[in-house]
């Protein structure tokens, strides 16, 4: 029982728990590559992929829990699986996140649906001024639903009545301005093809019409006769924010020389599992040792160590592990609650485990006279940012013992949250907790550990990490995010 209530309390302050903030401590840093580590969950573990394999000059050691996102079946899922499958979307997460996902995914990368030679995140015909209210496009020609341009397209919200989804186009085919189900997404991602291998995307080879993204001929639309298979232009911006694609334009040696560990749930509800045997089999083909477990070898409170410097645990679950509603009042779900608390706390504990064992030469263990003298700090401070022209957030945890001597210097990890996930969720007294016992017990050595702001503060939803494709919506937090490493570098002990 004890266990039991030590795994909950670890597991739900990963998510909900408040903050208890303390006043930040400044000192000045040196930074070094194979000191400093990014590493994040969901939306953060994408994050960390991209911005560490595009930044080897800068990190030497990169961690993702729950997918690195392989962009070009991104694009394929959102294409064929959400907007083919559009009435029938799975009920977690539910609707209404997955349609503003796919509105900050336009934000960030680019519409990727349609082409708007005006426009990098509304569809053609659309602007801001007409994007929330009941809008009707007559002529607009599809060549799978509305070839002669006779039914009218409209704007629409979805689910509820003020939801607006502005990234998307329907079919009215009752002409009543409102989307009734079973009428079809336009969806124009590229030329038609015949998709040989059943793959849902176009493979070389693959037999594809050359009529342009309006699958119409004669019209004249984008790459239209054009000799190629073409896409959304869109596209090219996902593509250049690709782990794999950073993969495989990165040298052998470059890629020898990074620590890099991934897990994947084999039931993830976004299909990140595939995401990340896609990654992994791109390692593989570069001709890397990738130590891949099928389930985690310790369960917690034994923390599962690895020396290879690539991971891969595929664990048995969904995306996040963790289904709030098994903390029920049957014998049943309390189970399976414990299981799935054990499996979050697992994933959390080996990703710290696994940026500890590959920074050298740390400092191991505290005691109780330094855990009272010179207690740790967990806190959310802010601080200007340049290419933001703004104040952000974020959050800090400093080891036992941080105050204790000036010459001490300690490596840093970057943990960037995860879609619509808060600091103060991640940066609280219970996280800071559990990091001071893995310390306590040598299962981590000493480390600092940042949590960047993953809200786009014009919308507070997800951003991705990206420096965003549409200004008005969205804003440069790639920089804003190296901004803060070198504010943290500029003002605290890191090694």
């Amino acid at each position: 029982m004890k266990k039991f209530i030590q795994v909950l309390i670890i597991t739900i302050s990963l998510f909900y728990l408040p903050l208890k903030t303390q006043p930040a401590i400044a000192g000045v840093g040196k930074g070094s590559p194979q000191f400093r580590a990014v590493s994040g969950v969901s939306m953060g573990g994408y994050g960390a992929m991209n911005i560490g394999l595009s930044h080897t000059d800068v990190f030497k050691t990169i961690a993702c829990l729950g997918g690195p996102l392989d962009m070009g079946y991104l694009l394929k899922y959102m294409d064929v699986d959400m907007l083919g499958n559009y009435d029938h979307m799975p009920s977690y997460p539910d609707r209404e996140t997955r349609i503003e996902m796919l509105q900050d995914l336009a934000i960030s990368f680019g519409n990727s649906i349609y082409y708007n030679p005006h426009s990098t995140y509304y569809p053609p015909g659309i602007t801001s001024e007409n994007a929330r209210v009941r809008t009707t496009l007559l002529n607009f020609r599809d060549g799978e639903y509305n070839p002669d341009g006779s039914l009218p397209v409209i704007t629409y919200p979805d689910p509820e009545p003020v939801n607006w989804v502005e990234v998307l186009l329907a079919l009215d085919r009752n002409g009543n301005r409102k989307r009734e189900k079973g009428e079809p997404i336009i969806r124009q991602f590229h030329e038609p093809f015949i998709d040989t291998n059943g793959n849902g995307m176009f493979d070389p080879g693959e037999t594809y019409s050359d009529v342009g993204l309006d699958s119409i001929a004669g019209t004249g639309d984008y790459g239209e006769g054009d000799g190629n298979f073409t896409s959304n232009p869109h596209r090219e911006n996902y593509m250049a924010q690709d782990p794999l694609t950073h993969v495989k334009k990165l040298s052998l040696e470059s890629l020898e020389d990074l620590n890099l560990y991934l897990d994947a749930g084999t039931k993830d509800e976004f299909e990140f599992d595939i995401h990340t045997e896609n990654f992994v089999q791109t390692l593989l083909d570069q001709g890397l040792l990738v130590q891949i477990e099928d389930g985690f070898p310790n369960d917690f409170p034994q923390i599962s160590h690895f020396y290879q410097n690539k991971v891969y645990v595929r664990y048995e679950g969904g995306h996040v592990g963790f289904n709030k509603e098994n903390i029920g009042l049957s014998f049943r779900k309390v189970r399976q609650g414990v299981k799935e608390a054990i499996l979050v706390a697992n994933r959390f504990t080996t990703l710290f485990g696994f940026v500890s064992d590959h920074f050298l030469g740390g400092e191991y263990g505290t005691d109780a006279y330094e855990l009272y003298r010179y207690p740790s700090l967990m806190t959310v401070a802010s601080f200007y940012s340049p290419s933001l022209d703004r104040r952000m957030s974020y959050g800090i945890y400093l080891p036992p013992g941080y105050k204790r001597s000036k010459s001490s210097y300690y490596p840093v990890l970057y943990l960037l949250g995860g879609y619509n996930m808060s600091i103060s969720g991640m940066a609280n007294s219970w996280i800071r907790s559990a990091l001071d016992s893995l310390i306590l017990s040598h299962e981590i050595q000493k480390m600092i550990i940042v949590i960047p702001d993953g809200m786009n503060y014009k919308n507070r939803r997800g951003h991705f990490f990206v420096n965003q494709i549409d200004h008005e919506q969205g804003d440069n937090f790639m920089d804003y995010f190296f901004d803060l490493v070198d504010y943290i570098d500029g003002h605290f002990k890191t090694k």
